[in-house]
C-alpha cells in the first residue's frame, strides 16, 4: 500500500511539472522488487541551460566506484592543461673517453604513469635510453646508476582496502611509477582440480620479491586469484584458483616496490645492448650533461587511458600530479581532499562530495548525482574549446569502445552516449552525455547497495537509459 502510494505521488508530482512521461519510466526502474535493497540516486539535465529535466534522490549521497575518476580527469585538464607532459631527464657527471663514461648515469624520474606502459607500449623510454648510449658510442658506465629522487616515495591510498592492496588495481603512486607498477605471473596448472598450481616466471622480477603461492586449479573460465601484500613488503601471498590445464596463465599484481623493480629492469636491458656498469664511486661534481630528455604522451592522451579503461593507476598520478602544484609537501592521502576543496569552489554543489581518492577505489568516496551533473556542465560550458573537447574526447561511447563497449549495443543509445561507468560490489554507476538533436545531456544514474546479479542491474540501467532518450 506505501509503496502505490510512492508511486502515485511521484507521478502526481511530476505531472504537475509536465514530465509524466519521463517519471513513468522512472517509476517502472525504481518499483522493481530486484532492487527493493537498492539506494537510487539519478538526474538528467538539459546542457543549454542547467535545467533540470529529472530527478530521483540526485542529493543523495552515495559511492561513486569509476565514475569519480571523471572529477579526476577533469581536475587534471583544468590544472595542468591538455598538452601537458611528464618528462624523465638522463644526465650524468661525467665524460665519454674510449667507449667509456667516466661517471655515473643519473635518471630524474617525475611520476610518469606511463613510463613504460602496456597502455603505450609504441613508444618506449628504455629504448630511447639505449639508443642514446649507443649513438654517444658507450660500453661501460664506471660509476653507477642513480634514480631520482633518491627518496623512496611508493604510496598507497590510506582508504583501499587489504584485499585490494595486492593486486595490479591497487597499485600505488610512485615518482619512480614503471610498467604500470604491476607484475605480471605466469602459473602452470595440472588437470586435477584443487591441486597447487606453480610459477614458471615474474616479469618484470627483481631477486628479493618472492610469491608465497596458494593457488589452485579449478572448474573455472577466468582468472579467482588474489594477491596480498603491501608497500616494501618483499613477499606477496597469493590464494584462489585459476582455470585447470593452463600453461603460462598470466595473473596480474602489485609491485611491492617500483623503484626497486625500474632499478633491475634499466640494468637488464643496458646488458642486453652490452652496456655494463663498473659501480665504482665518483665524488661529487657540479659537471653535469643532459644525455637526452624523455617526454610522456600528452595529457589528453594520458586521461583517455583513465576514462576508456578505468585505470586506476593513471588516476591517481594524475590527481597527484595536479594536487602537487598547490604544495610540494603533499602526501597520497591529502591530494584528494586538495581536489575536493577546488571542486566545491568551482561547482555549486554544496555538500555533494566527500573525495579519500581518485580512481574510486575506495568505499569512503561520496558523490550526489546533481554533483556529477554539475561537473559534466561545468565541463560542457568550458569557454577554452580545447579544455571542453579534450574532456569530451576522453569519454568513451556507448556501445563501441572503452569500459560502455557493450552497453546499449544495437539500442538508441549505441553512439548516442558518451560517459564513464563504475561499478564494485553492490554498485552500478554510469555518468556523461546524451547526445541528441545537436544538444548535451549530463545523465547520472547511481544505484548502491543492491543484491542482485550485477548484470540483471546493467540490463535495467541500459533499458531505463534507453526510455528516457526516447523522450528527450
Amino acid at each position: 500500500m506505501k509503496k502505490q502510494f510512492l508511486i502515485a505521488f511521484l507521478m502526481f508530482v511530476q505531472i504537475i511539472n509536465g514530465q509524466s512521461v519521463f517519471n513513468s519510466e522512472l517509476i517502472k526502474f525504481i518499483e522493481n522488487d530486484s532492487l527493493s535493497s537498492s539506494i537510487i540516486g539519478l538526474e538528467l539535465m538539459d546542457g543549454k541551460n542547467g535545467e533540470i529535466i529529472l530527478e530521483h534522490n540526485a542529493n543523495k549521497l552515495l559511492v561513486p566506484a569509476s565514475i569519480q575518476k571523471l572529477y579526476t580527469t577533469s581536475y587534471a585538464l583544468n590544472i595542468l592543461g591538455l598538452n601537458y607532459s611528464f618528462n624523465t631527464i638522463v644526465f650524468t657527471n661525467g665524460e665519454i673517453d674510449d667507449q667509456t663514461l667516466n661517471g655515473d648515469l643519473f635518471i630524474s624520474l617525475s611520476g610518469d604513469p606511463s613510463l613504460e606502459s602496456r597502455f603505450f607500449d609504441s613508444i618506449s623510454f628504455f629504448k630511447n635510453l639505449k639508443n642514446s648510449l649507443i649513438d654517444l658510442n658507450v660500453k661501460t658506465i664506471k660509476g653507477q646508476l642513480v634514480l631520482l629522487p633518491k627518496k623512496d616515495d611508493y604510496q598507497v591510498n590510506s582508504q583501499w582496502l587489504w584485499g585490494d592492496l595486492g593486486n595490479y588495481y591497487g597499485g600505488g603512486y610512485s615518482t619512480h611509477t614503471f610498467k604500470d607498477n604491476y607484475v605480471e605471473v605466469f602459473f602452470n596448472s595440472t588437470d586435477s582440480v584443487g591441486e597447487i598450481t606453480s610459477i614458471n616466471e615474474l616479469y618484470p622480477s627483481v631477486s628479493n620479491f618472492t610469491i608465497d603461492n596458494r593457488v589452485v586449479g579449478g572448474v573455472i573460465n577466468k582468472d579467482l586469484s588474489y594477491a596480498f601484500g603491501a608497500p616494501y613488503q618483499k613477499e606477496r601471498r597469493m590464494n584462489g584458483e585459476i582455470p585447470i590445464n593452463k600453461s603460462s596463465y598470466k595473473v596480474k599484481i602489485s609491485m611491492h616496490d617500483p623503484k626497486a623493480f625500474l632499478r633491475s629492469s634499466i640494468i637488464s636491458e643496458l646488458e642486453k645492448s652490452n652496456i655494463y656498469f663498473s659501480n665504482i664511486s665518483f665524488p661529487k661534481t657540479n659537471f653535469l650533461d643532459t644525455i637526452f630528455v624523455y617526454s610522456s604522451p600528452k595529457l589528453s592522451e594520458l586521461i583517455s587511458c583513465v576514462n576508456f579503461k578505468s585505470n586506476n593507476n593513471y588516476a591517481e598520478h594524475l590527481l597527484m600530479k595536479s594536487a602537487l602544484t598547490k604544495d610540494s609537501s603533499f602526501l597520497l592521502d591529502d591530494a584528494a581532499s586538495i581536489m575536493e576543496e577546488y571542486w566545491k569552489e568551482k561547482l555549486d554543489i554544496n555538500n555533494g562530495i566527500l573525495f579519500v581518492d581518485g580512481s574510486g577505489l575506495s568505499r569512503k568516496n561520496l558523490s550526489s548525482a546533481h554533483a556529477i551533473n554539475q561537473l559534466l556542465f561545468f565541463q560542457l560550458n568550458q569557454t577554452q574549446n580545447e579544455t571542453k573537447n579534450g574532456f569530451i574526447n576522453s569519454l568513451p561511447t556507448a556501445g563501441a569502445n572503452g569500459t560502455l563497449k557493450y552497453l546499449g549495443k544495437s539500442t538508441k543509445i549505441e553512439g548516442n552516449f558518451i560517459g564513464k561507468s563504475g561499478s564494485m560490489g553492490g554498485v552500478r554507476c554510469y555518468s556523461g552525455y546524451f547526445i541528441k538533436n545537436n544538444n548535451y545531456y549530463p545523465f547520472t544514474i547511481m544505484v548502491n547497495n543492491f543484491l542482485c546479479k550485477d548484470k540483471f542491474i546493467k540490463k535495467q540501467i541500459e533499458n531505463l537509459m534507453n526510455n528516457l532518450y526516447n523522450e528527450i
